[in-house]
């Protein structure tokens, strides 16, 4: 293997024999030199059609997920490459490698599969409405890839990891809300086809997360919305009396997903800011639960739940303050002080930056009802 630019495709075996170089062989000059190689490869216009027939050819984990990741790479920093005429043709082919993911096939490839297609759909502007295409293709036989590719493409869009313009991602976007309705309706299906279904339902809420968090589902109404309720039921279980609780992965799902919608929030969804509120106030006996089983991570997610609506009403709360009434900022100033008393500085870390924007606020704000206030208090 000759460290110098590729001038022609290598064979395929050749490819293999660096791969297993580098994932099996204990010489560590001989991986450094795999590596090398591979890297080569990756960069030169062959990786197009070896990752693709390495894909296809299924030989072994290590080659699947060195072909899926160049793909990847190739459409995420490469696509200039290709002319506009192959452009289908890598669809079709990307979708086909989809169609061929089982149960059995490893996370991690699956994972750089989807965001490969994701990256492509962002790419392509002749691919008009992709989302819908990929519901009609998948949604009732690959649930899995289809919920993390629909995960995936809000989060590259937003994560600008792909070089398209500022005018194409706004396009974009109008597409995602466009498309809104149908996602909606399809993770509504997958709520009541999937009751049982661990992996699918922790995918399920990251999927409505992606898409509430770049704001193309809409808040209107959003407080009735079946993913939603089911993210408030995974985080009020306290795990009494039943022999297992929620698993770590779940949580974490429907921790993520209430914080981005208190971080989404805005003056105009009252219903929405009060629904949120009231649900979160009936989680302090589950973030006590959690405490009480030593179960950090839960308790690091109740207090990051607190702690974010407290920033998010922050301003309410110094509002409220400067009258005469103060049940609602002592609520939630309630909640986040509780989460001072836990005996882990990590958890307790988590609410440090809102003490500093509350302490910013009142100096900012410094009224007279405010000074009266602390001098009572002092």
């Amino acid at each position: 293997m000759k460290m110098a630019e590729l001038n022609q495709k290598p064979a395929l075996d050749i490819v293999y024999l660096a791969i297993s170089a580098l994932y099996n062989n204990p010489n560590n000059e001989e991986k450094e030199r795999a590596s090398q190689w591979l890297g080569i490869l990756q960069k030169s216009v062959f990786a197009w059609t070896i990752a693709d027939e390495l894909l296809h050819h299924k030989r072994d984990l290590e080659s699947c997920y060195f072909a899926a990741q160049t793909m990847r790479s190739k459409i995420q920093h490469s696509f200039h490459e290709l002319p506009l005429e192959a452009h289908v043709s890598l669809r079709d082919s990307l979708l086909e490698h989809i169609s061929q993911i089982n149960e059995n096939t490893n996370t991690v490839i699956v994972t750089q599969l989807c965001l490969a297609l994701a990256d492509l759909a962002l790419q392509m502007p002749t691919w008009h409405r992709a989302v819908l295409d990929l519901i009609n293709r998948f949604s009732s036989t690959h649930t899995w890839p289809l919920l993390e590719v629909l995960t995936v493409l809000p989060e590259e869009l937003e994560s600008r990891s792909v070089r398209i313009g500022e005018n194409r991602r706004l396009e974009l976007l109008e597409d995602l809300k466009t498309c809104a309705p149908t996602i909606n309706e399809f993770l509504k299906h997958c709520c009541n086809t999937n009751c049982d279904n661990m992996s699918v339902n922790i995918k399920i809420i990251r999927c409505f997360t992606s898409w509430v968090s770049v704001r193309a589902i809409s808040l209107d109404g959003i407080h009735f919305h079946i993913v939603l309720l089911k993210a408030f039921d995974i985080l009020v279980h306290k795990g009494e009396g039943e022999k297992q609780s929620v698993p770590g992965a779940m949580h974490d799902a429907a921790a993520d997903c209430i914080c981005t919608m208190l971080q989404c929030l805005e003056d105009e969804h009252q219903a929405l800011e009060m629904y949120l509120f009231n649900n979160i106030m009936t989680l302090e006996v589950a973030y006590h639960m959690s405490v009480a089983k030593e179960d950090q991570e839960k308790s690091m997610n109740y207090c990051r739940i607190f702690t974010e609506l407290a920033e998010t009403f922050l301003k309410r709360i110094i509002s409220q303050c400067n009258g005469e009434s103060q049940p609602y900022a002592e609520q939630i100033l309630d909640l986040v002080l509780v989460c001072l008393g836990h005996h882990d500085y990590e958890v307790a870390e988590v609410t440090f930056n809102f003490w500093y924007l509350l302490s910013e606020e009142l100096y900012q704000t410094n009224t007279k009802q405010l000074t009266d206030i602390e001098a009572v208090k002092h």
